[in-house]
Formats: C-alpha cells, sequence, structure tokens
C-alpha cells in the first residue's frame, strides 16, 4: 500500500478509478468522533421510511413502481398532442392547461411525483406508443406529460439528448462530459428536484441506469464511518467550467420532515478526459478521497438497474436518490459502436410536493428554474431534432444541470 499523503492534486486523479483514495483504510473513533449509536448533529441516527430500500428488495416489487397506460389512456395523449399543436404555441409553453388530460389520468401521473416526492423516490411510466409520434412529437409528449406529473420545467437549451459518442465527430478530442460518451458513468446528482429520463431508445448491450438510495447509504455510513459522515457535512468546493461555481456547500442536509438531501459528483473534483478541475481549487484531502470512495462502492452494492423499454419514462427525486450508468456499445478495445441508445432529460419541479431546501441551496432552484437573462426574463431553445439550429438567444443559457451534473 502506498503511505497515505495529506492531499492529492486533481489532476492526479482518474474519473473512472474505483479507488480514488490509496491509502490504508484505517478508523478508530477519537474524542470529536460520533460513536456508532449516536446521531450527528441536526441528523437522525438513522433514516427510516419507503426512501430506504436496496437494489435487491426493491426489484421484487416493480408493480409498485411502474405505472402502466393503456390504449385509452394513449388516445387521450394523442388528443392532447393534437390539441397543442393546434394552438401552434412554441414547446416551452407545454403545461397541464395546454396539454389536457382527463382528470383520473393526470391524477395517477401526479401520484408519481408524491411516490418520488413522500415515497420511495422514484417511478417508471410505461406504455407510450412511440410508432404514432415523429421523434419530435414524442418529445413534445414527454414534456406534455410530464407536465402533469410536475409542472415546473428546467431549461430545456441544449444538451437533453444523451446519445451514442460514435456520433460525435472529434469526441476522443473534445471536453465531453461522462454522460455524453458510451463510458460507464460514476454515482452522482444533477441539480434540480426531479430528473426525468424519456428513452426514445435503448442500447444493444448494457446502458443500464442505476439508481440508489441515498438515505441507505446514509445509514450504512452512519453505521461503520460516521467520521466520513461528518466530513460530507462540511463545506465542498465545487467548479463548472462552463459558467458557475460555488464557495462551497456542504454534500448533505437534513431537509424538515427527516429528509436526507445528498448532492454529490466526483466529476468536479477529478475532471474528465482533456478538462481538468480548476486549478486554483484546493486539492481533495485523503479523508474526502476516501469517502468518495466509499459513496461509490455502498451505491453499487445497493444499486438498482432500472427496468427499461423504449418508450419508458423514468422520474427519479434527484434530492435523494443517487443514478449511474453501465457502459455501453463499446467494441473489445472500449471503442464507441454505433448505437440505438438515445434519452432525452428533463429537470421537474412540483410546488405542492417539492421539499424545503435550506437558505444556502437557494442557488440550486434558481439555477434550474429561474430566470436565464440580465433583465430577469427567460429564454428558451428547445432541440426537438438532433440536427437544431445552433444559433442561441442572447443570455446565460443553461447548458447543463449545473455543478453537479453529467457524471
Amino acid at each position: 500500500m502506498s503511505a497515505v499523503t495529506n492531499d492529492m492534486r486533481s489532476h492526479d486523479l482518474d474519473y473512472y478509478s474505483s479507488r480514488l483514495f490509496h491509502g490504508i483504510r484505517l478508523f478508530s473513533p477519537q474524542d470529536d468522533t460520533p460513536r456508532f449509536d449516536k446521531a450527528l448533529p441536526g441528523f437522525p441516527a438513522q433514516y427510516k421510511g419507503e426512501r430506504v430500500w436496496s437494489g435487491p428488495e426493491i426489484a421484487l416489487k416493480p408493480c409498485d413502481f411502474i405505472v402502466a397506460l393503456s390504449e385509452n389512456d394513449q388516445a387521450n395523449i394523442l388528443e392532447a398532442l393534437r390539441y397543442f399543436q393546434g394552438l401552434k404555441l412554441h414547446p416551452g409553453l407545454i403545461s397541464p392547461e395546454t396539454f389536457p388530460l382527463p382528470d383520473k389520468l393526470s391524477r395517477r401521473l401526479k401520484g408519481i411525483s408524491d411516490d418520488c416526492h413522500n415515497g420511495r423516490g422514484f417511478g417508471i411510466l410505461r406504455g407510450m406508443q412511440l410508432e404514432q409520434f415523429s421523434d419530435e412529437e414524442g418529445i413534445l409528449v414527454f414534456a406534455g406529460v410530464s407536465s402533469h406529473v410536475a409542472p415546473q420545467r428546467g431549461f430545456q437549451d441544449v444538451n437533453r439528448h444523451v446519445i451514442s459518442e460514435e456520433t460525435k465527430p472529434g469526441s476522443k478530442e473534445a471536453n465531453l462530459r461522462p454522460a455524453f460518451t458510451n463510458g460507464r458513468l460514476a454515482f452522482h446528482t444533477d441539480v434540480g428536484d426531479i430528473l426525468a429520463l424519456y428513452a426514445m431508445d435503448v442500447s444493444n448491450t448494457g446502458g443500464e441506469t442505476m439508481i440508489a438510495s441515498s438515505s441507505q447509504i446514509y445509514n450504512e455510513l452512519a453505521k461503520t464511518r460516521p467520521d466520513l459522515l461528518q466530513e460530507l457535512m462540511k463545506k465542498w468546493v465545487f467548479y463548472d467550467s462552463h459558467d458557475y461555481y460555488t464557495d462551497g456547500t456542504p454534500l448533505i442536509t437534513n431537509a424538515p420532515g427527516d429528509k436526507l438531501v445528498f448532492q454529490y459528483s466526483r466529476l468536479p473534483i477529478t475532471g474528465f478526459r482533456n478538462e481538468a478541475p480548476n486549478p486554483t481549487l484546493p486539492a481533495p484531502t485523503q479523508k474526502r478521497l476516501e469517502a468518495m470512495d466509499y459513496i461509490e462502492e455502498l451505491a453499487w452494492k445497493h444499486g438498482f438497474p432500472l427496468p427499461r423499454q423504449k418508450g419508458d419514462v423514468a422520474y427519479i427525486n434527484n434530492l435523494c436518490v443517487m443514478h449511474a450508468r453501465s457502459a455501453f456499445d463499446l467494441d473489445s478495445e472500449g471503442n464507441p459502436l454505433p448505437s440505438r441508445r438515445h434519452l432525452v432529460k428533463m429537470m421537474l419541479r412540483d410546488p405542492v410536493f417539492a421539499w424545503d431546501l435550506p437558505e444556502y441551496l437557494n442557488w440550486y432552484s434558481k439555477r434550474v428554474f429561474g430566470p436565464n437573462r440580465e433583465d430577469g426574463s427567460r429564454v428558451e431553445k428547445w432541440q426537438l431534432s438532433l440536427n437544431p439550429d445552433q444559433s442561441l438567444p442572447n443570455g446565460r443559457i443553461w447548458v447543463g444541470t449545473g455543478t453537479l451534473n453529467n457524471g
């Protein structure tokens, strides 16, 4: 084993590495470290309820989290699409009013939001008959149906399509984020309340979206490594090379009602390929690298691969459920192959069920759901096809989902 040093420069870290921490795991509780049977200040000793689950358990009950659309539901959705198209409105104006559905179906869709916020933290909508829509219409339907799940939508400017890296010329040299490659994604969260993923098509091999309960990860950390939980309670500085940075935010927060908010990504610390983290930031300590290792280990241990069919829409509470992805459609040397896999992402917020977040996370909602121009207005450019006009409106454009995103 290599000797433990005080820190490691970020450029020495590999995003894909299963081990960022190379020291010897030594832990003996000190006087200032909580004992295993004692809660951390401001947190419960253990989280309870439906949000605490492990993959092998949740996999036994698919009927609990899959909402299946009937033929009658499909007819109502098609009618709503034609109604919206008849209004000749910009896609950004899709809402429950401009994409009207029967009350019974709308309530079932709202139930997915209830499950995301007050239940297990995720749900899947199944049964979209894509053959009756063009690709552009399918995205409009995704937005329209999702407006009944949660009516507030994050910016839909660019980078909402997740497709094979093989389709992007020069991708090996480009500063792509991990989500836009065919490689494995480490467990992380994006920025926003509900992450919605619409499967326009699925991969030949791999490409599973993995999810893990942050409350389950917390509970195991509390039992085995409370010193690492203490580290997660401190301010971690992240940097996004596009246009946003924060001077420090705790990775874990106990929101009112004992709702764990766990916001985390290794990407801003390790960098990816040709894009290194901001060199002016302090290097991560060995303790933090060890925490990152253990989070990844526990997430895969308790993770669950979401069932996937073409047309599925997954809704994931991004505040309390981490997600990852297995590598997909690679050759024997790890090069990307042609792939049908095509996801479209949206970030949603439901003011009815939205969690109360502390003041220091105010940037969180403003970043995704607030204005994006200096005059306080909001302008969006929707990408309904894979060959959009790349000209963008003036103002700060939301090019991703914030600091902790896409890997």
